[in-house]
């Protein structure tokens, strides 16, 4: 009742109504054709007010991982997980330029606009947002 898709680069994540473009790449549309709304089966997928199963976005650059659900009761607890901060996410990011190693924690509001094409940006009014990182390399 729940699974994970991966969002390739230049993909939208977007949650059906609100979108930033008129682009053919949107995980909704992904997700609908996988799973078609049929009665007694997959609902959510075509149903907006539950963003069709999609529980969080990625930035239209980047490529990862997205949770979505096949059933509504799927959904609210997948919701209550992330909103409680139950679930972690880990990421591999390669950067340009220097990161110190001592580096272990970002505590930065993360702020985005919706209809925008523009990136995530760190914000006063953003969501609080805690990222956990460890510098394995310098290249």
């Amino acid at each position: 009742d729940r699974l994970v898709l991966f969002k390739p680069p230049g993909w939208e994540v977007d949650y059906g109504i609100e979108t930033v473009s008129d682009s053919e790449r949107k995980l909704s549309m992904y997700l609908r054709a996988l799973l078609p709304p049929r009665p007694g089966r997959w609902h959510i997928t075509g149903d907006a007010g539950y963003t069709f199963g999609l529980l969080h976005r990625l930035d239209v650059p980047s490529s990862g991982l997205v949770l979505a659900a096949k059933t509504y009761a799927a959904y609210l607890d997948l919701r209550l997980q992330l909103n409680a901060g139950l679930i972690e996410r880990d990421y591999i990011v390669l950067c340009h330029g220097s990161v110190p190693p001592d580096l272990t924690e970002v505590n930065a509001p993360v702020h985005w606009v919706k209809k925008s094409r523009e990136p995530s940006a760190v914000l006063p009014k953003g969501k609080p947002s805690r990222t956990m990182l460890k510098v394995l390399a310098h290249l």
